[in-house]
Formats: C-alpha cells, sequence, structure tokens
C-alpha cells in the first residue's frame, strides 16, 4: 500500500483531485500508478479530512494519511501541538501510537522518542511518514503497551498512552472499558517515567478518572474553538496537590483557568435574578467542573444552583466565554409567549436547566436559526422557567 501510494504520479493525482468525492473515484478505472480505485478512494477520503485535522501534513509530498478507524480516533494538529508545548525531556514514550500524530509532535520536544503499536500496518505507516518528516529520532517499535513495558526496561521522561475506547466494538467512556487498562497498568508506568500522561475521552467522568488512576497531579481539558477535544490525567510518582485545569484554544489565542477541587467546594457564590448581563462559560470549564469558581473570581451571580449561567448588573470584561446583553426576561407561559416580541428575525435557541431541548424550544417558538440574536430557556432561583431575550457582546 505505502509502495503504491508513495509514486509521484499518485501523489500528484491526489492533489489534483483534492475535492472530488471519494465515493465516485472508488468507482473509476485507469488511475494512476496501478493503484486499486477503492484504495485511492480510500486516501482521499483521508487526506479530505486531514485537511482540517493535520493541514501541515498536507504539505509534505509523499505523506500517506491512516485511513478509517486511526484517521478518526487521532489527535488533530492542533491538540498534539499543544500537548508538546507543555512538556519536554531528554526522552519519551508514545505506547499507543495509532496515527503517529501524537508521537511526531512530541518528538519536537525531546531528543529522543519511541512509538510502540501492535498493529503492524500502523507502524508500517509510522515509519515511513516520520521519515518523510524527518523524525529520524523516533524508534518505531510493533508492540502493546504491555508487552513493551514488559521487555523494555528503560525509564522515560515522559510515557504517552491514549487507551482504545472502541474495545469490542463499542465506545467506552471509562479507563476500566479501554484497551490497555492503564489502572492496572500504572504501578510499572510510574516506575517508568517521570511523567505519565493519559489521554481519556470527552465523556469521561473526571472525579471517576482521578479515583481510578489514583496518582493524578493534574488534570486538563482541553477545548478547542468550544467543542471539547481531549481529557488530559497526568500522573507521578511524587505527590502534589491536585489541580484542575481548563484550556480554550479559540482562533489561535489560548485562555487558561486553573483551579483546585478544595476552591471549587468552598467557593461562595450568590443567587441572583438575571440582570443586565449574562455570561456563558466556555466548554472546558464547564466539563471541568469549575461552576462556582468561575462566579467567585469573577464577582457574579448565578440564577439557578444548577443553571450555569451567571449574571451581573455591569459589563465584567475578559470573561473566559460568550458574554450577552440581556433585552428582555418573559416568564415561559402562555402569557409569556404572547409578549416574546423580537428586535431580529433570526435567533439562536439555548436551553440552560431547561425542561425543553433547545431544538424543541425553537420549535415552539418557530424561530427560524441565526445569529442575530439569541433566546434563551432558563431557570433561575425559584424554579420558574423564564425567557431570555439577549444579543451577543462578545
Amino acid at each position: 500500500m505505502i509502495e503504491a501510494l508513495s509514486q509521484p504520479d499518485v501523489q500528484a493525482f491526489l492533489k489534483a483531485h483534492a475535492t472530488d468525492s471519494p465515493a465516485k473515484l472508488a468507482l473509476q478505472r485507469h488511475l494512476p500508478g496501478g493503484v486499486s480505485a477503492p484504495l485511492l478512494a480510500s486516501q482521499l477520503k483521508a487526506r479530505q479530512k486531514a485537511k482540517d485535522k493535520l493541514p501541515s501534513w498536507l504539505g509534505w509530498d509523499g505523506i500517506i494519511f491512516p485511513h478509517g478507524v486511526a484517521m478518526e480516533q487521532c489527535s488533530s494538529e492542533t491538540t498534539a501541538s499543544w500537548k508538546a508545548g507543555q512538556y519536554k525531556g531528554a526522552s519519551f514514550a508514545d505506547l499507543t501510537g495509532g496515527a503517529g500524530v501524537d508521537a511526531f509532535f512530541l518528538s519536537r520536544s525531546f531528543a529522543r522518542g519511541v512509538y510502540a503499536e501492535a498493529d503492524a500496518e500502523r507502524c508500517d505507516l509510522a515509519r515511513h511518514n516520520f521519515g518523510v518528516l524527518g523524525a529520524q529520532h523516533l524508534q518505531v517499535v510493533q508492540s502493546t503497551a504491555e508487552a513493551f513495558l514488559a521487555t523494555n526496561k528503560d525509564s522515560f521522561d515522559l510515557i504517552y498512552i491514549d487507551p482504545d475506547r472502541r474495545a469490542a466494538h463499542k465506545r467506552a467512556v471509562g479507563f476500566s472499558d479501554s484497551t490497555p487498562d492503564v489502572v492496572q497498568l500504572m504501578p510499572e508506568l510510574l516506575k517508568r517515567a517521570n511523567t505519565v500522561l493519559i489521554k481519556a475521552s470527552p465523556m469521561i467522568d473526571i472525579r471517576q478518572g482521578i479515583r481510578d488512576l489514583g496518582a493524578v497531579r493534574k488534570v486538563t481539558v482541553l477545548a478547542v474553538n468550544n467543542e471539547c477535544k481531549e481529557v488530559l490525567f497526568e500522573c507521578g510518582a511524587a505527590a502534589q496537590p491536585l489541580q484542575i485545569e481548563a484550556v480554550h484554544l479559540l482562533q489561535g489565542k489560548e485562555h487558561q483557568f486553573v483551579f483546585d477541587p478544595e476552591e471549587e467546594a468552598t467557593a461562595e457564590v450568590t443567587l441572583a435574578h438575571v440582570q443586565a448581563y449574562l455570561y456563558d462559560p466556555n466548554v472546558a470549564i464547564t466539563k471541568a467542573g469549575a461552576f462556582r469558581t468561575v462566579a467567585s473570581r469573577y464577582g457574579l451571580g448565578k440564577p439557578h444552583v444548577n443553571t450555569h449561567l451567571y449574571t451581573s448588573d455591569t459589563l465584567v470584561p475578559d470573561f473566559p466565554g460568550r458574554v450577552f446583553k440581556v433585552l428582555d426576561v418573559l416568564p415561559f407561559s402562555s402569557k409569556g409567549l404572547k409578549r416574546l416580541k423580537l428586535p431580529f428575525a433570526k435567533a439562536h435557541v439555548m436551553s440552560k436547566n431547561f425542561p425543553l431541548e433547545a431544538a424543541e424550544l425553537q420549535k415552539r417558538l418557530k424561530l427560524k436559526e441565526g445569529e442575530e440574536g439569541f433566546v434563551m430557556g432558563v431557570t433561575v432561583g425559584n424554579g420558574e422557567r423564564v425567557l431570555v431575550v439577549a444579543e451577543r457582546v462578545n
């Protein structure tokens, strides 16, 4: 496969047909280099996904992209680059190599690296791509994480593991249902590395993950463009106070919000009616669970203990999320709906601790989708359901 797809005429064909339909390509005949139509179509589909996920790799002649699940599961260039910027040292090992994206970007911060992967085809692909990318200091080893730890006795500054969450053809969320079992491996991992970094599902229960791993120093919720991409558990043998950080990467900028569980548990929050401004924290903060801390630090009130919006009479600058100016607040009732008059033709509907989902509420209000304004279904302090009409400030 690699030899066939690496041919210059095949690479040129893929670039020339970058926007073509892979499905239509799969039916064509007389393709370059004698490459089968299904193989060429699969590579084209992978390259199209790489346009957003791995844009810099598209600029290298000769890169062969993984297909199927490997491409779907691999880290994006954005998140892999961010991780590489947080860790550096003499050596690291990626024990679940996969598409090789994390290993390649981490290799920029380490003098020596090991990519370990059980699948032979993925190892061949990684070896080829690392050569094209000039990452000669990355060693490719075909091995499971368990076998690598049993046979290789080297120590590392960092061991990175991204457990397979699709074991037994099911999407797993917790560590116990993933492969390798990092909970079982943790004692050996801590002996072999100063830092162990575990990538988890964005859906993971963070508190349960901390309990399962037992040696967590830091949890990072990593979001890109207000979408949670990864939850990272940094573990180490040396005990340190647990920190939780919410990192949001948006349009080339990074916002970091760091807190600890004790601060969140003791932060004082004032319940308040919906005031002149509403604040919606970025998804990294809400996933990290900083519901009380963010209110306390920015001096904001909360409409309801379980409504994760915040409010103030005067505008609070530099809030880590969306800020709205409130135009009207109406009861969610027949009378309230009759009074609803919007100063814009289209609106984006939101649901916050509200009995109707956003799509259902939008249908009920007969609103066309648009970003001209916002209508929010919100539960306030006394359990009352209200509609908030607002416009975006930033």
